[in-house]
């Protein structure tokens, strides 16, 4: 068994910087299951997007023959479908490539401000970098310890096949002449390794710019078409067997292109757009990306040529995916549980339940039984002292609150709502009329909540799978998250760690790591690109107001809160809160999604939410199952003065530019339309 005085869950990030060993044993498959997600292992363009710690990564790393051959060699369950078993991959991460030292050096040669000069510089560099990868790839499948893979893919590897594939690809023309001479495998690795250092040691003022790269650029992902070629001409690569090349933190760039842009223009994902744009077959790409990265506006390098979804690129955005639908369960608590097992088996525990998150948490803990468990004296206080009813009336409440504070005030509510319309008496109450309203308790229990424990003067509780999981929305990184914390107050709670694995941890040591994990995420929006201050303020505002509403609204004449809609036509018209709401989804501090509203003269509408995780941080319930609160514009864009935001650019001449925007995107703008 291995030290359990260690938290289990101390890195959070364990499938981006392991052994392939460590991956397999690790990864979880239940992504796999989705349709959407096996794309990734088909031919095809595909961006596979979503937020921090949505998962991306290490879908990505299951590409990677290092991890197949793991999976292989030591008679692991093979993770794949069938029918998508079969590729040869490369891949580009750009953090650790070396490729965002470009522009912090002027290029020799190249004018200041000649952008597109500098991305032509950009592409041979993936370029070289992507083809020395490949080849990388291929020889380890030509290994011994790649044997058995290559077998599955159907590679023929027969030792004289490599030189010749080398031979072929140096003489082609879309080198310039860079791999003259080339006549063996082992030559051509040396000769891109070559030109890949170089690259370095200029960006690292190790040396001047090479001549000879002016006259040899190659063309944005030619080279690396024209090396799958040349493995399927000699034989080697089947012809049904696609190449698939992944460029992984795309998001990355954004802050390259400020460094030589005063306009941000997108210089460098123009590249990779061009890349996906070339309509060519030979190779298949796979870009991770963050939401955020994903601009409307990105031109390729032929100025007016575009990314098509669904045509050159499908999307798969895992946060997207995980979401629930009516006709459709999702697949997040089965994800949680799978890995959260793994953690736990690898931390050295046994007996570790297939459901390992109510094992570790325990059942779904309802509104009734937080309340039994936490609010035990002064009950009394749960009934209103000023109230629209009798105290004979009053009485009766404190009656109902003493054994169920819940439906006590639902109660409350329930004859604010009616003594209008109607006259209640003390026995009608005692009979509790709105214990049969099952729909009208259901939206109401999360709010009662909130306003039983605020009147008696405490914190809301979080606690059990149900909580867990759905405190989360849908990212990994966040119920690893909470998983951490709360490992760390059961830490503190004993001498040493727990020796066997604990079942049911202590509700109160749940919520205390709980309500640690959320004030932990909403800190770090401030320390997130883009603006992250401005969106850390604006959640506080939005939060407290929410927080305010629900706890004074008597009457629950509006439990759903804890969101807000507004009609699409308005946001348009106000470019500034347009993009700014935009960020903060993409950013992940508020979560959207269409709205039908009650007065279809509102017509088309959005609403948005606080992330989850920010719940316990404001007090406030998670759950949303009511109409959210219908916001006015200007309400937005008081929210977001109030909370110091720029709002200088909602003026007419803002809306003109964005109106004119809008009607340019049809023909020369990528759209990548996350919600349907």
């Amino acid at each position: 068994m291995k030290q359990n005085s260690l938290n289990p869950f101390n890195s959070l990030y364990r499938t981006e910087s392991i052994s392939a060993s460590e991956f397999v044993s690790l990864f979880s498959p239940v992504l796999l299951k989705e349709s959407l997600v096996q794309r990734l292992f088909e031919p095809g363009n595909v961006v596979l997007c979503g937020l921090q710690g949505s998962g991306k990564s290490a879908l990505l790393n299951l590409l990677e023959p290092q991890v197949l051959i793991e999976y292989l060699n030591n008679d692991r369950e093979w993770p794949l479908p069938q029918h998508c078993s079969r590729f040869v991959s490369a891949s580009i991460t750009l953090r650790s490539s070396g490729a965002l030292l470009f522009g912090q050096r002027a290029i020799e040669g190249v004018p200041e401000g000649n952008e597109r000069v500098i991305g032509l510089y950009f592409a041979d560099f993936l370029n070289y970098w992507i083809v020395s990868d490949l080849l990388e790839k291929i020889e380890l499948l030509f290994s011994s310890n790649g044997e058995l893979l290559a077998s599955k893919i159907g590679l023929n590897t027969h030792s004289t096949l490599l030189d010749k594939f080398a031979v072929r690809l140096a003489v082609d023309a879309c080198w310039h002449g860079a791999l003259d001479g080339v006549s063996t495998f082992e030559r051509l690795k040396n000769v891109i390794e070559v030109r890949i250092r170089k690259y370095e040691n200029f960006l690292n003022y190790n040396s001047d710019f090479p001549e000879e790269f002016s006259r040899t650029k190659t063309g944005a992902g030619e080279p690396i078409a024209v090396a799958a070629d040349c493995l399927r001409n000699v034989g080697i690569l089947p012809g049904d067997v696609p190449v698939l090349v992944t460029i992984d933190q795309f998001e990355d760039l954004m802050d390259l292109e400020q460094d030589i842009s005063e306009s941000r223009r997108p210089v460098f994902r123009r590249v990779i757009w061009k890349m996906l744009g070339n309509r060519d077959d030979r190779v298949s790409y796979r870009v991770g990306a963050r939401l955020y990265s994903l601009d409307k506006g990105i031109h390729s390098l032929r100025g007016s040529a575009t990314v098509e979804e669904m045509r050159e690129v499908n999307v798969v955005n895992l946060d997207d995916l995980l979401q629930g639908r009516e006709n459709r369960v999702s697949l997040f608590p089965e994800f949680c549980d799978d890995v959260l097992r793994r953690r736990l088996l690898e931390a050295g525990y046994s007996n570790v339940a297939k459901r390992a998150v109510r094992q570790l948490f325990g059942p779904r803990a309802t509104p009734e039984m937080k309340v039994e468990k936490f609010i035990t004296k002064s009950r009394a206080n749960v009934v209103s002292r000023t109230v629209p009813f009798d105290r004979e009336i009053r009485d009766v409440l404190i009656d109902i609150a003493k054994r169920d504070p819940i439906s006590a005030k639902l109660g409350e509510a329930w004859i604010r709502q009616n003594s209008e319309k109607q006259e209640i008496s003390a026995g009608e109450v005692a009979e509790e009329p709105w214990a049969s309203r099952q729909w009208w308790k259901k939206e109401r229990k999360q709010q009662a909540l909130l306003q039983v424990f605020s009147s008696c003067g405490q914190k809301m509780v979080w606690y059990g799978s149900g909580d867990i999981v759905n405190l989360a929305g849908r990212n990994i990184l966040t119920f690893l998250s909470m998983c951490q914390f709360v490992w760390a107050e059961l830490l503190r709670s004993l001498d040493d760690g727990p020796l066997n694995l604990p079942n049911d941890i202590n509700p109160l040591t749940q919520t205390l790591g709980i309500n640690s994990a959320s004030d932990y995420w909403f800190r770090k929006i401030k320390a997130e690109p883009k603006g992250g201050d401005d969106r850390n303020r604006f959640i506080n505002e939005l939060g407290n107001f929410f927080r305010e509403q629900l706890i004074h609204d008597r009457n629950m004449s509006y439990p759903g809160n804890n969101g807000f809609t507004l009609p699409l036509r308005s946001v348009e018209d106000e470019p500034a809160i347009d993009d700014f709401l935009s960020d903060c989804v993409a950013f992940g501090v508020l979560e959207s999604r269409s709205h039908t509203p009650k007065s279809r003269s509102r017509g088309q509408s959005e609403k948005w939410y606080l992330s989850p995780i920010l719940s316990p941080h404001f007090q406030i319930p998670a759950a949303h199952t009511k109409e959210p609160y219908y916001a006015k514009i200007g309400e937005i864009s008081a929210w977001m003065e109030k909370s110091g935001v720029v709002t200088s650019g909602i003026s007419v001449e803002a809306k003109t530019i964005h109106r004119a925007r809008q009607e340019r995107r049809d023909t020369d703008q990528l759209q990548f339309p996350f919600e349907e």
